[in-house]
C-alpha cells in the first residue's frame, strides 16, 4: 500500500528535528481575486516596492512575494492553489480580451492549480475559451480544473468544450509533494450559476454527487492521501455563531474531503470551519487576505490541518518582476483603452476625505449606493440629455468601497472598480446603460418585490436617484407601500398614481443588468408580477432598443456605461480647497440611503 510506503519515508527521518517535521505539506490559497493585480485602495497609494507603510492591502506583485518566501522555506512541500474568480474587477480584464496575460501572470508567481468561477463566464464560454487559449498560447500557465460543468456541443461552447477534450482543463489532478499523492477536484456551485449573467445556456452536473464520485475514485483508484477540492460555491455566517452554505453542505455530505478551499462569497472568515470530514476555508477576497494550510500527515493514516489566514499588506516584500510587467500592461490599457476617450490612468480625477461604502450583506444603510444613483442620473440628463425620471442600481454590480486612504486623492482605477462588470456590444468594458418605459403601476409592483425579497436576495437590492418611497415594512406583499413620488429636490417630487388605469409613463434608466431583470420578473414571481417594458411612445421594447446611444452621431449605437457616469459625475464636484481637483461634497457625507421612508420613521 501507497500509505505503507509513507510511513516508511516518515520513520527513517525520526532522527530529524522537529521542526523540520511539523509541516509535510503546506498549501497557499486564494479566491476571488477579480483581476485586481494591484493593491486596494486608493491605488496612487500603493507602492509595492516600498516599505513605507502604505495603507493598501492586496496586489500580485506582493502575493508573489509572498510566494517566494514559503517556496524557499517548504521547497517541494508547498502547493499554490486558486479557488476560482480570478477574472473581472478591474480594467485589467481589458487586455483578456485581445492579448491574455494574467493566467502566464499567475503561473509566474507560482500557481499550480485554479479553479474556474463564475466571473470567467462573464463573457460567455466562447470567450472564456478564447482567454485560455490566449494565455496558454504565450507561454506556461497554471493548470485549470472544473468537474461539474457540463460541457455541450452547442455552438457557442465548442471553444471550451476543445478546451476540455485536449486537456487544458481538466476535471481532477493528482500531483505529488513531498513524497505525498494529493487529490484536486473543483466545482462551480448553485449561487454562482445563478450569478452569472444570461447564464449562456452553462449547465452543471450536480456537485455532490460529482464530489462523491471524485473522492471514490481519487482514494480508490488513485491512492491518495489527501483530497481537496477547490468549490467556488461559497459559506457565511449563518447568525447563530456557526456557518452554512453550499460549501458547509459539501463537507457534511460528501465523506472524504479533507480540505474545502471555498470561493464566491466575499467573506473575511479567521477560522477554519469543520464539516464533516472536511476543514473549510475561505480567508477573504480581491487579494487582499489569502490562506496557508499547514498539513502534517501522521504515521496512523490521520493528518493535523492548520490554517491561518494572511493578510496582503506593506509588511510583504512584493516580487519586482511581477510589477514590472504589471505596470507594463497599466501603460498598455493606458495607450489603447483610456487615452481615446481622454483619460489618464494615474491622474487624480477627485479627492475624498471620508468613506463612501455598502456593506453587501447589509446593503440598505449605504451612502455608496445614493451616490452611484446619482451619478448615472446626472450623466444621463446633465451630460447626454437624455432625460429619465428614474435612475435604477442594484448592489450586484457594486464590487468595491471609495476609500479615503491617507491622501483621499482618487484615479480612474478607483472609480472603475466600485462598478466594473459586465460588457457590451463594443470594446469598451463596463455595463451598458439603458431605458425603459413603466407604468406607475408597474412601478409600484417592481418596488414592492424588492422590498419584500431583498433581505434574501441581497444583490437584487435596489438604489435609486430621482424617487421617494414611503413604506411599512410589517405589512404584507404587494401592500408595504403607501406613496412614491417621482423628481428631485430641485424642482420637488410629483405623486404617482398607482390606478391601474392611469397610463402615464416613467422613465426608468439603468443597466442591461436590471432591465434585464425587471423583464424576467413575471417568471421569477410566478406571473404574480408582469412587467412590459416599453419606448417612449408606449410601444413594447424589442431585442436591445433600450439601450442609450452616447454618441448618435456616430453610426451604431455608442454604449453609455456605468463606471463613465462616475468619472463624469466626480468631475463636476467643486473644487473646495483650491488644489485644482475636485473634492467629494459632503451630501454623502451621512446620507445613508433616505429615500426609502418607512411609516415608523415618519412616526418618529
Amino acid at each position: 500500500m501507497v500509505l505503507g510506503m509513507k510511513r516508511i519515508f516518515i520513520y527513517s527521518f525520526l532522527f530529524l528535528p522537529l521542526s523540520l517535521l511539523a509541516q509535510d505539506l503546506v498549501i497557499i490559497h486564494s479566491n476571488d481575486i477579480h483581476s485586481h493585480l494591484n493593491g486596494l485602495a486608493p491605488e496612487s497609494e500603493y507602492t509595492p516596492l516600498e516599505n513605507d507603510n502604505d495603507p493598501t492591502r492586496g496586489g500580485l506583485s506582493r502575493i508573489a512575494g509572498y510566494i517566494d518566501e514559503q517556496k524557499k522555506r517548504y521547497g517541494d512541500r508547498l502547493l499554490v492553489l486558486d479557488a476560482g474568480d480570478y477574472l473581472m474587477g478591474t480594467l485589467f480584464q481589458t487586455l483578456e480580451m485581445e492579448v491574455g496575460f494574467q493566467l502566464n501572470l499567475m503561473k509566474k508567481m507560482g500557481y499550480d492549480y485554479i479553479a474556474l468561477g463564475n466571473h470567467e463566464f462573464d463573457l460567455g464560454p466562447g470567450q472564456l475559451a478564447g482567454i485560455i487559449r490566449r494565455n496558454s498560447d504565450r507561454g506556461e500557465i497554471p493548470n485549470m480544473l472544473s468537474s461539474n460543468y457540463l460541457p455541450s456541443r452547442l455552438k457557442n461552447d465548442s471553444a471550451l468544450l476543445a478546451l476540455f477534450d485536449d486537456g487544458t482543463i481538466r476535471p481532477y489532478a493528482v500531483t505529488t509533494r513531498n513524497g505525498y499523492r494529493i487529490g484536486i477536484f473543483a466545482l462551480l456551485g448553485k449561487d454562482a450559476l445563478e450569478s452569472i449573467p444570461g447564464k449562456y445556456g452553462i449547465r452543471l452536473k450536480n456537485n455532490i454527487a460529482v464530489a462523491r464520485k471524485m473522492v471514490r475514485y481519487l482514494k480508490n483508484k488513485e491512492q491518495v492521501d489527501f483530497v481537496i477540492a477547490l468549490s467556488h460555491s461559497g459559506m457565511d455566517h449563518d447568525g447563530k455563531g456557526g456557518y452554512e452554505g453550499e460549501d458547509i453542505q459539501l463537507g457534511k455530505w460528501v465523506s472524504g474531503i479533507d480540505l474545502i478551499i471555498s470561493g464566491h462569497k466575499h467573506r473575511f472568515i479567521d477560522e477554519a470551519v469543520p464539516a464533516g470530514d472536511a476543514l473549510v476555508v475561505l480567508p477573504g477576497y480581491n487579494g487582499t487576505r489569502i490562506g496557508k494550510v499547514e498539513v502534517t500527515f501522521r504515521p496512523e493514516g490521520e493528518n493535523e490541518r492548520a490554517f491561518t489566514p494572511v493578510v496582503i499588506d506593506d509588511r510583504i516584500p512584493a516580487n519586482a518582476a511581477i510589477q514590472k510587467l504589471i505596470e507594463s500592461k497599466a501603460a498598455s490599457i493606458e495607450e489603447s483603452l483610456l487615452k481615446p476617450i481622454g483619460i489618464s490612468i494615474s491622474k487624480t480625477i477627485f479627492e475624498t476625505d471620508y468613506l463612501l461604502e455598502m456593506d453587501e450583506t447589509n446593503p440598505s444603510p449605504s451612502n455608496l449606493g445614493p451616490f452611484v444613483a446619482d451619478a448615472v442620473r446626472f450623466y444621463l440628463h446633465d451630460v447626454l440629455n437624455e432625460p429619465v425620471d428614474v435612475s435604477v442600481v442594484a448592489t450586484g454590480v457594486i464590487r468595491h468601497n471609495i476609500d479615503p486612504g491617507n491622501t483621499g486623492k482618487q484615479n480612474i482605477n478607483d472609480l472603475f472598480n466600485v462598478m466594473p462588470i459586465g460588457l457590451g456590444e463594443e470594446s469598451l468594458p463596463g455595463s451598458p446603460l439603458g431605458k425603459i418605459f413603466i407604468t406607475g403601476s408597474e412601478l409600484k409592483k417592481v418596488f414592492e418585490l424588492i422590498l419584500t425579497v431583498y433581505p434574501s436576495m441581497n444583490d437584487y437590492y435596489l438604489f435609486f436617484s430621482g424617487m421617494q418611497i414611503i413604506y411599512d415594512p410589517d405589512r404584507g406583499l404587494f401592500r408595504k407601500i403607501s406613496e412614491i413620488r417621482v423628481g428631485n429636490e430641485q424642482t420637488g417630487y410629483k405623486l404617482v398614481d398607482f390606478s391601474s388605469k392611469d397610463t402615464s409613463l416613467y422613465c426608468i434608466a439603468a443597466n442591461d443588468y436590471i432591465i434585464g431583470f425587471i423583464g424576467k420578473l413575471k417568471k421569477m414571481s410566478m406571473g404574480i408580477v408582469n412587467i412590459s417594458p416599453k419606448d417612449a411612445s408606449g410601444a413594447l421594447i424589442e431585442n436591445n432598443r433600450y439601450l442609450i446611444d452616447a454618441d448618435p452621431d456616430k453610426e451604431g449605437i455608442q454604449e453609455a456605461k456605468e463606471w463613465l457616469a462616475l468619472y463624469y459625475y466626480v468631475k463636476s464636484f467643486n473644487d473646495r480647497n483650491g488644489n485644482g481637483i475636485p473634492d467629494l461634497p459632503d451630501d454623502y457625507r451621512n446620507n445613508v440611503n433616505k429615500v426609502y421612508v418607512s411609516k415608523k420613521k415618519l412616526q418618529k
